[in-house]
């Protein structure tokens, strides 16, 4: 089951990213809507690292850095 999830989980996120992104055509982002893009951009970064981690060696445990910044500290 998690597998399936897991998988449901990024292609969500991939196909929610290819309706999103088009629609930023010919529209400037202020610096506000860009700092909270970047901001959620890297905890995307490392929700994945932490992903391909737990697949690649088993280990699931979230380091205390990911876990507050998913916590938005």
């Amino acid at each position: 089951m998690e597998f399936l999830d897991l998988v449901t989980a990024c292609h969500s996120f991939v196909a929610a990213a290819g309706r999103a992104v088009p629609g930023l055509r010919d529209r400037t982002l202020g610096e506000d809507e860009r700092t909270i893009v970047h901001e959620n951009v890297a905890k995307v970064r490392a929700t994945l690292d932490w992903i391909e981690t737990a697949v690649d060696t088993g280990k699931v445990d979230m380091d205390g850095e990911l876990a507050r910044m998913l916590r938005g500290e």
